[in-house]
C-alpha cells in the first residue's frame, strides 16, 4: 500500500477511505470498489452474501481481485451528476435552478478542474494500492450482471446478479438525471471538452486497453 498521510486522506472528506475493499475468507477474494462502477450495488449485494468490509493491511489471504472498469467518459458524466447532487444542490436550489444559472463560468471551471470529489477521480487511483497480479476485470455495461453470474458459477456460487443489475437508484433520482442529461450534451457536443476528459483519463483508458475482461 501507498503509505503517504496527504494521499491516503485525499478524498476522506467525502467519505472515501483509500484501500477500502470487501473480503470473502473462504473465497479468498477481494472486490475493490471503485465509486461509480457498479459499487454501491455490488457492495450491498456483497454485505448480504456476508463479504466483510476491509481495507488494504488487514488480514486477508488473497488469491483473486475482482475489480469493474468502466468507460472514463460515462463514468465522469454520472460522476459530476452525483457530486453536484449531493453536494452542491440543497433545498429549494434544485438542478433546475443550477442549468437556469450555469453559464460560460462555470463550465470552464467544471472542464478546468474535472475532479471534484472521490465519483470523479480515476479510477486507476483506487486501484494504485493492491497487488492487480491476480485480478479479474469485469467491464461495468449491460452484460456486468451476466458475466459476474458467470464468473461465480465457475466457484460453484449460484448469484441473481443479472436480475438486480437495473436497480439503480440514481437513475430515478431527478436532479441527478436533469444533471446526466445536461452535462452529457455538453461533452459530446463540444470536442474541446470531450478532448479535454480523455487527455486527463488517459490512465483509465490505458488500463481498459491493457487488460483482458471477463466475459469479452
Amino acid at each position: 500500500m501507498i503509505f503517504h498521510p496527504l494521499r491516503n486522506n485525499y478524498w476522506l472528506r467525502r467519505g472515501y477511505v483509500t484501500g477500502s475493499c470487501m473480503y470473502n475468507a473462504d473465497l479468498k477474494h477481494c472486490y475493490i470498489n471503485i465509486p461509480k462502477n457498479a459499487s454501491s450495488f455490488l457492495r450491498h449485494y456483497f454485505k448480504d452474501a456476508g463479504w466483510k468490509h476491509m481495507f488494504v493491511g488487514m488480514n486477508m489471504q488473497v488469491t483473486k481481485n475482482l475489480v469493474v472498469l468502466r468507460d472514463p467518459i460515462e463514468r465522469w458524466i454520472t460522476g459530476i451528476a452525483q457530486h453536484i447532487t449531493t453536494n452542491i444542490l440543497e433545498e429549494n436550489f434544485g438542478s433546475t435552478h443550477f442549468i437556469e444559472l450555469y453559464n460560460e463560468l462555470s463550465e470552464r471551471i467544471i472542464f478546468d478542474q474535472i475532479v471534484f470529489d472521490d465519483h470523479t477521480e480515476q479510477q486507476t487511483w483506487f486501484l494504485e494500492p493492491f497487488e492487480l497480479d491476480n485480478s479479474v476485470f469485469f467491464y461495468c455495461d449491460s452484460d456486468l450482471g451476466k458475466n459476474l453470474d458467470s464468473y461465480f458459477s465457475t466457484l460453484g456460487i449460484s448469484c441473481n446478479f443479472t436480475k438486480q443489475q437495473h436497480i439503480n437508484t440514481s437513475k430515478e433520482h431527478f436532479d441527478n438525471a436533469n444533471l446526466v442529461e445536461h452535462f452529457r450534451n455538453i461533452v459530446y457536443n463540444n470536442k474541446k471538452y470531450y478532448n479535454n476528459l480523455k487527455s486527463y483519463f488517459v490512465r483509465d483508458y490505458g488500463l481498459i486497453t491493457s487488460v483482458d475482461f471477463y466475459g469479452k
